[in-house]
């Protein structure tokens, strides 16, 4: 992990509706600035010309977002501000197209199509998507077991299930649903791979028919036997 040099901050809290609005949308670019580079240094890793990184390094510098490192050999070294933001939840409201809730789902969603149109390109003859149904007399049939999972190296995976909670077992089923998120992050990245996203959405869904139990699976996986 990268040393914290005097300057960078361990938490920073953002007031500026501007500044709010680049933390959300600048996110990958901010990211590589965690240990002081130079913008040419990170163009390539961002994916972008190098002026392009350098115009917006100083945009963000100029939010607070970065600071000017140091200079060095004619270059100019920028860092994060600080390694945590922290952003009042009034300032981007839902209602808001980058608010809180609307900019998550919107970026998540356009990212995981993403994802999706490159496995399915991917896809076998009779691949099929599953959505079963049941009660509390007939339960939903478990997911098929795939043996032979697709050939693609980060298959997309949905997996959502609907039924009727009490708000004591909602909130514990979501919270064991984020400790394996906890635990991932606790393992850190793996020594080789891919950046990748796993997501977690639990919510309350008035509009779901109150009687049923329903579990729709859209997945590019392949669900292993149990050993």
């Amino acid at each position: 992990m990268p040393e914290l040099t005097p300057a960078q901050l361990e938490s920073l809290r953002v007031t500026d509706e501007s500044a709010a609005r680049a933390l959300r949308q600048d996110t990958h670019l901010l990211g590589l600035f965690l240990s002081p580079a130079s913008p040419s240094d990170v163009a390539a890793r961002a994916g972008m010309p190098a002026n392009l990184a350098h115009h917006h390094a100083r945009r963000l510098a100029g939010l607070g977002l970065l600071f000017e490192q140091r200079r060095e050999a004619g270059r100019v070294y920028y860092q994060l501000r600080a390694r945590t933001f922290r952003v009042p939840s009034d300032l981007l409201p839902p209602q808001d197209p980058d608010g809180n809730g609307r900019g998550d789902l919107r970026d998540l969603t356009g990212r995981f199509l993403a994802a999706y149109e490159r496995c399915w390109a991917h896809m076998r003859d009779g691949e099929e998507d599953v959505c079963s149904f049941g009660n509390e007399e007939h339960p939903a049939e478990p997911p098929e077991v795939i043996t032979e999972p697709l050939c693609a190296p980060f298959p997309a995976h949905l997996d959502r299930l609907t039924l009727r909670l009490t708000p004591e077992r909602y909130a514990r089923l979501a919270r064991d649903l984020s400790d394996l998120l906890t635990r991932a992050s606790a393992e850190g990245h793996s020594e080789t791979g891919a950046p990748c996203t796993l997501a977690l959405l639990t919510f309350s869904d008035p509009s779901a028919d109150p009687r049923g139990l329903s579990r729709h699976l859209n997945s590019f996986l392949g669900l292993n036997p149990a050993p």
